[in-house]
């Protein structure tokens, strides 16, 4: 049995002036578990907030999560979903959104991923991060040209090598976690998806209490008041989920 116990969540712009190019879906039932997501349109091309957008309603409607041997099907119509986007609009021709999406069910939970959002599980006092990166950065790192340290020092943490438009080849990162391997003693599970403007604020000091990091909202509002006392650098955004699984 799944329950959804508490869930919390923000996505703002980065400043008033500014439209937010993020894009958040809340757990959503869809048959026997529940889907989420967070989208960040790229902020360097037009449409990139309405690319976003779509593509948090088109796994809002989509009548069945995708697993693993339909996950490719599935991005690509909506891939075809944005070059519809473009026919709206000819400056939209290069529209490109980033998607990390959850799907979590009693067997376990699905990763969909695409860019650089994260979407971390809470492991006692800690997240731990389970997509990868998109980025020239992690691409320097897979190679083993560099170490983290290194890199902290050069620019380019935030050059996408992959995201969902018409005009880039489809890549994308699917992970399956069984639940008996993220559960923790009392059968719960936390989820987080954070966009990149949310966990560059995160991972410079990535700590709050145990009470803190075992509530949604707690969670939710203490991570949000540091980046608003530090000042945004992105938009940013977070879906904070935790769910009880039984059987």
């Amino acid at each position: 049995m799944l329950e959804l116990i508490s869930v919390a969540a923000f996505s703002h712009s980065k400043s008033i002036e500014k439209t937010n190019e993020d894009a958040i879906l809340l757990p959503l039932r869809k048959g026997n578990g529940y889907v989420f997501a967070i989208a960040d349109g790229v902020g360097s091309y037009q449409g990139a907030n309405y690319a976003s957008k779509l593509a948090i309603e088109f796994f809002a409607r989509i009548h069945k999560i995708p697993e693993q041997d339909s996950v490719e099907k599935v991005l690509l119509e909506l891939k075809d979903k944005l070059h519809e986007l473009e026919n709206t609009d000819k400056e939209f021709y290069q529209a490109a959104t980033t998607l990390t999406l959850g799907f979590i069910e009693e067997s376990g939970l699905h990763i969909i991923h695409v860019g650089d959002s994260r979407l971390y599980l809470k492991n006692e006092h800690k997240l731990i991060k389970y997509t990868k990166d998109h980025t020239q950065h992690q691409k320097l790192l897979d190679a083993g040209l560099y170490t983290e340290r290194q890199l902290k020092k050069m620019p380019g943490k935030n050059i996408l090598t992959t995201a969902l438009s018409t005009r880039i080849n489809l890549e994308y990162q699917y992970i399956f976690l069984s639940s008996e391997d993220i559960v923790d003693e009392n059968k719960e599970l936390v989820v987080n998806i954070m966009s990149d403007g949310a966990y560059d604020f995160w991972e410079k000091r990535p700590k709050f209490s145990i009470n803190t990091m075992n509530n949604p909202m707690a969670f939710s509002a203490s991570l949000q008041k540091r980046i608003e006392k530090s000042g945004p650098i992105d938009d940013y955004s977070l879906v904070s989920a935790k769910f009880r699984i039984f059987k």
